[in-house]
């Protein structure tokens, strides 16, 4: 194991003596979804594809994954608008992605059900999400029951009701009848009534998962930097990772400051950009915009294949604080808070901050996620897709009838639906077919 696997296990471990749930970690690992929205034949009355992002991405930093979602695409199907299950709508050619390393996520208008109301419904294990997206979206007066996406994903990734230590009221993948769902996002854990929580053993299981995809490790360190006149001011080691880096930038706004490549107003007195220490890569494969006088934003792009893991490089170039131009340039302790984006070949990118101790930005600690490009979305390497089972859904059961028990009862439920459409789930991975 390497020591960043040792550090991230011991993370969690600690978290779990500390407070039960797992804790914040690193975000190294990401799973990607392709949300489908459902409009009628003609193309309108399309459902609201609410995929509840931050709410999403929240829950699962405390796994250590981060939730990206591509842009929602449509499909124009009036059948599909009302359906009871997601077997009725994981069907060929209802918009899923050509990736079978992306999940397909549906957001149908109504999912009927004769034991209450049906929020969602997923694949243990398996690709496909259903959302009652007319049932979701104005729960609890319009604020949405928040946490349905990022619960009916943890059954993708192979987590049911009741096993891997669900059952409590505060975990995010116990039945919806039990659990407590959040009003807003401060109350999803590690913050207000700490609701949503995973456990240890439910974080090992779904970061196991096969859709789970690696962020790579990129460090930037400043720790111990001299101001002005440098070529090392700031350290950039690829750590790991299987992609290579396409772009940086590096935004000092948040910090008030600016960069002073040259003696031109607002500083006259300056160092350029420079180059030094390159291992594993060439000058020539970094082009570098932004270095400018008074600019708040410096890129520094990549080419193709150049900038790999195990490869490093440092630069230096004068920057100043907007109070105080021309004070031998900013300290590494005045630029914590500047934020730095990473931008890799699959198409993942997000933003972290300097640190105010370590004095590095790591592209794990992530403050917040770029929009993904989709053009540069592949299938991971050695990817097989995962055969599910048809999971339970996540319903708010009637009082007078009890929320079914085993996947027996549910399977026994579907098997009408098997029989009328046979000739579909003869394709489908499901148990009752």
């Amino acid at each position: 194991m390497s020591a960043r696997s040792w550090a991230y296990a011991a993370a969690v471990l600690f978290s779990v003596a500390l407070a039960g749930p797992a804790g914040a970690v690193p975000i190294d690992k990401y799973f990607v979804v392709n949300p489908i929205g459902i409009c009628n034949n003609a193309g309108a009355a399309c459902t609201t594809a609410n995929t509840y992002a931050a709410q999403t991405q929240k829950i699962y930093a405390q796994a250590g994954v981060g939730a990206v979602f591509l842009p929602t695409t449509t499909i124009n199907n009036t059948a599909a608008l009302s359906v009871p299950s997601v077997t009725n709508l994981n069907v060929a050619g209802n918009g899923q992605h050509v990736d079978p390393a992306t999940i397909n996520m549906w957001f149908a208008q109504n999912m009927p059900s004769s034991s209450g109301t049906l929020f969602g419904e997923a694949y243990v294990g398996g690709n496909g999400v259903a959302i009652n997206s007319g049932a979701v979206n104005s729960y609890n007066g319009g604020v949405g029951r928040m946490d349905t996406v990022a619960h009916e994903l943890g059954h993708n990734f192979g987590l049911g009701h009741t096993d891997f230590g669900a059952g409590g009221a505060n975990n995010l993948v116990t039945s919806g009848s039990v659990r407590n769902i959040p009003g807003s996002l401060g109350d999803i854990t590690p913050d207000g009534a700490n609701l949503d929580q995973l456990t240890a053993a439910q974080v090992t299981k779904l970061r196991s998962s096969p859709f789970m995809r690696e962020v790579p490790r990129v460090t930037v360190d400043i720790n111990g930097s001299t101001p002005f006149s440098t070529n090392n001011f700031f350290r950039i080691l690829f750590n790991s990772g299987s992609k290579f880096l396409k772009k940086l930038s590096i935004n000092l706004a948040p910090v008030a400051a600016f960069f002073d490549p040259t003696d031109t107003s607002p500083g006259n007195s300056s160092s350029p950009f420079t180059l030094s220490g390159l291992s594993g890569l060439a000058a020539s494969d970094i082009s570098v915009s932004g270095n400018t006088d008074g600019s708040q934003l410096l890129t520094l792009t990549f080419a193709d294949n150049a900038f790999l893991a195990g490869d490093s490089f440092a630069f230096g170039i004068d920057m100043d604080k907007l109070a105080c131009i021309d004070c031998f340039g900013a300290t590494p302790a005045e630029l914590a808070g500047s934020l730095f984006s990473f931008s890799f070949s699959d198409g993942f990118g997000a933003t972290a901050a300097m640190s105010g101790s370590s004095f590095m930005a790591d592209s794990t600690d992530i403050e917040s996620f770029l929009p993904f490009d989709p053009s540069l979305l592949s299938t991971p390497p050695g990817f097989v897709a995962p055969v599910g089972i048809l999971g339970p859904g996540d319903p708010v059961v009637l009082a007078a009838i009890p929320e079914p028990g085993s996947l027996l009862l549910i399977l026994i439920g579907f098997l009408p639906l098997c029989l009328l459409h046979r000739r579909k789930c003869a394709t489908m991975p499901l148990a009752c077919c």
